[in-house]
């Protein structure tokens, strides 16, 4: 399986459209069509998703927006990663290796798509495609980034 640990601020929302950009949720498409990558959410926003089987929760009314957006092109959202109850920074790149490892032996490739750099984030620089909220988020180049490091 190939997996996309996505952000949303700064990578599916732009100076373009603060909410949601729909040509970043385009542009998301091609990697998914590229790649038959699953989208796993690492942004805070996970915590508004839920998957179909938890839907009696309260789903974030952005996330419900990215999820629909997602969908009208045939994607979905696969999973989300989760806070860490090691006692260790729990930063993003943490979470991410965490999901790695919950996930050893199913993942063959993935890529980290987000407009930070966090501190966590060192061992996976290889796999990390760094997006910009003025310049586009996730722009046609940077979709294109990631189908490289997916297909590798």
């Amino acid at each position: 399986m190939k997996v996309i640990f996505l952000d949303v601020d700064g990578v599916m929302n732009s100076v373009h459209n603060e909410w949601l950009d729909l040509k970043c949720v385009d542009n998301l498409n091609m990697i998914v069509e590229a790649t038959g990558a699953k989208v796993v959410i690492s942004s805070s926003w996970r915590d508004g998703w839920y998957k179909e089987e938890d839907k009696k929760y309260m789903v974030s009314p952005e996330m419900a927006a990215l999820e629909d957006a997602m969908n009208r092109l045939g994607m979905e959202i696969y999973d989300k990663t989760r806070p860490q109850l090691t006692g260790v920074m729990d930063f993003r790149g943490n979470q991410i290796k965490d999901y790695l490892k919950e996930h050893d032996g199913e993942i063959e490739a993935f890529v980290v798509i987000d407009d930070l750099f966090f501190p966590d984030f060192g061992p996976l620089k290889d796999w990390l495609v760094l997006t910009d909220f003025d310049e586009g988020g996730l722009t046609v180049e940077k979709a294109q980034e990631a189908i490289y490091i997916l297909n590798r």
